[in-house]
């Protein structure tokens, strides 16, 4: 699967900012929304 540890590593990290990412624009969307804005 990986070749190595710091191959694992850089996919866990990497993995974890997407999440990360998709967390942060959730929250602006609802902040949007809360806001009574449309989305567009």
């Amino acid at each position: 699967m990986f070749g190595s540890k710091e191959e694992l590593y850089d996919h866990v990290e990497v993995h974890s900012d997407i999440e990360r990412n998709k967390e942060i624009m959730d929250r602006k969307k609802e902040s949007t929304k809360n806001r009574g804005q449309s989305p567009d």
